[in-house]
């Protein structure tokens, strides 16, 4: 059974009996008082830490357990009596209740002290506990708009006497075939010996289902019973760009009571060179960091559909979920369309450097495993993000932990600064980018833009324009990196700061994308920060709180094509006469040959064309077809050639221009890349010398 209303009350009382009879109220399960209820008043979000839920438990049995999802401590009374407490927001609390008819849940999310917060920090949240991307951003004011509630609902399971509470897997290869080891996690009060059936069904394919009945043998208590099932050759899972994600469905039965979880066949590793093989072969990673959302009950299936298919859209083939544990529909969503998942552990920068908290890490970390260990689209587990003082001491002792746990996956010890250039941002010039800087697989790079105009009027009301600083910077905004670094202008209008906000990002992500793919096999793949934004924030998301894309997300899309064309110009301010082009690029990530039709060409006050012809690239091949400096050393017969171009570009008109490249397969548009450039008067007459 699941409850889908209960009453609510946020009091900070520690008992049943220090609580109120008035004041409590129905709310929608799943909840977070901060979220409010959707559709309702500004006033039902709540500043609370404590919250106190009333359900009325149905009768059954002969055994029954709760299941909740609380962030982020959960303690428990049926009929006034204390059952016990649970610390952790992303895996569910599973406890036996008694005989009784109320259930109370006194779910806390408690600010954490200045002191503790933020070098120190006790809750293992990660993003929801302190991020530059929530209310408040780094500030003091910084857990406002917190995460507590019931996010995930609450239910109850009726089970007999030996209760099947929960099911996951392992999937090793063998020679000509698979091998399933099944784990199941069992509560009895005696030893047993019972049947249980095991079931592999397709999910999103026609497919034959495959079956297997056998005794399970186990002692008293609870915890996990294992089961090995050798298979035969299956349908692969791969990502969406190399094939089909073939998904099946484990299901387990025992007594009555079953439980299913994903199963895709596949395999993944990484070799000496960094690359990550997907069922042997090597895949370029072109992927986002996500955060979907602030408050995860208010996160549906429906939305997760809608940020897959953007990602898709955008030609991507892995998603780095971003120092937190997210929403189960998201991870459903990737198996189903064909997405790599990179998982964080939810560490966000300083945690408290003593026993007890690198203990209860070790235990959600294990957790972690059991949660989300069966998705096939999880490919990598990391252990911190941008970790501070723990760096050497909490990241090798959890990826030792998650090592040990899935022996299946690899495991990052933390995704630090290294691997996170912010070149055009944080520091420096977005042509730094050019460095490859966090190669070989940078995990964060980009720039904050603004979301439309519309819509910070909607949230800020008289603070969005003029803007007031203060009330940006709550929403993240951070002026010193756009005006002082990214030189964006604020202009005349709200319209105009964010036209030219948005620009700034989607310029910064083509140059920034753009070389990390000539770069390939020194690169072997990108994670951009960031793809939606969490709430309604100024960020680096390329799409903002209500789905619109904004600049920024086209430029992902066209950078990240599973073919690529890429210009380098000579200059972009020149004089009359000179070459636009310094180097033209081809990159492919496509497992087969092509044969590209590659035309490039000025458009301006006089158009004129500049190159036109077939180009080979092998599978997954990375290729500079046209380089100035090798022209300028070619045979006299190869430059000659380009002779009648040289007087062409020497009688263009000066103006704005644009360099247009364009690579054909056949009829398919597979990449268009647009540069500005522009040609001056001359002061003095041309040279002759080359």
């Amino acid at each position: 059974m699941r409850w889908e209303r209960a009453w609510f009350l946020a009091h900070e009382a520690r008992t049943p009996a220090e609580l109120p009879q008035e004041g409590w109220r129905e709310v929608a399960l799943p909840h977070q008082w901060s979220l409010g209820e959707p559709g309702g008043p500004e006033g039902a979000r709540l500043e609370a830490e404590v919250g106190w839920y009333r359900l009325l438990l149905p009768e059954g049995g002969p055994r029954r357990f709760l299941r909740s999802f609380g962030d982020y401590y959960q303690e428990a009374w049926v009929d006034g009596t204390y059952l016990g407490r649970h610390e952790g927001y992303f895996f569910p609390w599973l406890l036996e209740l008694p005989p009784g008819r109320e259930l109370l849940l006194r779910v806390s999310a408690p600010k954490e002290p200045l002191g503790v917060w933020p070098r120190f920090k006790r809750q293992i949240k990660g993003v929801f506990g302190q991020h530059d991307c929530r209310p408040g951003g780094t500030s003091e004011r910084g857990q406002e708009r917190g995460t507590g509630g019931l996010w995930g609902g609450v239910e109850v399971w009726m089970r007999e006497e030996v209760a099947l509470l929960g099911l996951t897997h392992r999937l090793l290869p063998r020679p000509g075939g698979w091998r399933l080891w099944v784990r199941l996690w069992v509560d009895a009060p005696r030893p047993f010996r019972e049947e249980v059936a095991l079931r592999i069904l397709p999910e999103n394919f026609s497919g034959e289902a495959l079956e297997r009945r056998l005794m399970l043998e186990g002692e008293g208590g609870r915890g996990w019973q294992e089961v090995v099932w050798d298979l035969p050759g299956m349908p692969l899972w791969e990502v969406w760009e190399r094939g089909f994600p073939h998904l099946f469905r484990l299901e387990a039965e025992l007594l009555g009571a079953s439980l299913s979880v994903p199963l895709g066949f596949r395999t993944v590793e990484l070799d000496g060179e960094g690359w990550l093989l997907l069922n042997g072969r090597r895949l370029f990673l072109r992927g986002t960091n996500i955060i979907p959302t602030q408050w995860l009950a208010g996160y549906s299936e429906a939305l997760a559909q809608k940020d897959v298919a953007l990602l898709k859209e955008a030609n991507l083939n892995a998603v780095r979920v971003h120092a937190h544990v997210t929403h189960p529909a998201f991870y459903r969503a990737c198996d189903q369309e064909g997405i790599l998942v990179w998982q964080d552990f939810p560490l966000q920068w300083g945690y408290a450097p003593d026993e007890a908290f690198a203990q209860e890490a070790l235990r959600q970390a294990r957790a972690m495993v059991e949660v989300l260990g069966a998705h096939p689209s999880l490919y990598l587990w990391c252990a911190q993000n941008e970790p501070t003082h723990n760096r050497h001491t909490l990241g090798p002792l959890l990826s030792a932990a998650l090592r040990a746990e899935d022996p299946t996956r690899p495991v990052k010890e933390a995704s630090d600064f290294r691997e996170h250039p912010y070149p055009g941002w944080y520091w420096g010039h977005l042509r730094d980018f050019l460095a490859l800087p966090g190669a070989p697989l940078p995990s964060e790079f980009g720039a904050q833009a603004l979301p439309r105009a519309e819509l910070l009027r909607r949230v800020l009301g008289e603070a969005a324009w003029p803007p007031n600083w203060e009330a940006y910077a709550y929403h993240n905004f951070q002026p010193h990196e756009t005006f002082r670094v990214a030189g964006v202008e604020v202009g005349g209008s709200l319209e105009e700061f964010v036209e030219n906000s948005q620009a700034y990002q989607a310029r910064l992500l083509e140059f920034a994308i753009h070389a990390y793919r000539r770069g390939k096999g020194r690169v072997v793949g990108y994670f951009q920060f960031m793809f939606v934004e969490p709430w309604e924030g100024i960020t680096w998301a390329v799409v903002d709180v209500e789905r619109v894309p904004k600049k920024g997300y086209h430029a992902l899309k066209e950078a990240s094509s599973p073919v690529l064309l890429s210009l380098v110009p000579y200059r972009e301010r020149m004089e009359v006469g000179g070459p636009p082009l310094q180097e033209a690029w081809l990159i492919s990530d496509l497992e087969r040959p092509l044969s590209l039709r590659v035309h490039l060409f000025l458009e301006g006050p006089q158009d004129l064309s500049l190159y036109e012809e077939e180009v080979a690239l092998a599978p997954g091949e990375a290729r500079r077809f046209f380089s100035l400096g090798e022209l300028w050393e070619s045979p006299l017969e190869v430059q000659a050639r380009y002779l009648p171009l040289q007087e062409a570009l020497r009688r263009l008109p000066p103006g704005a221009y644009r360099l247009v490249g364009e690579a054909y397969e056949g009829e398919r548009l597979w990449s268009r890349h647009v540069l500005e450039v522009e040609y001056l008067e001359p002061i003095l007459p041309l040279g002759v010398a080359w």
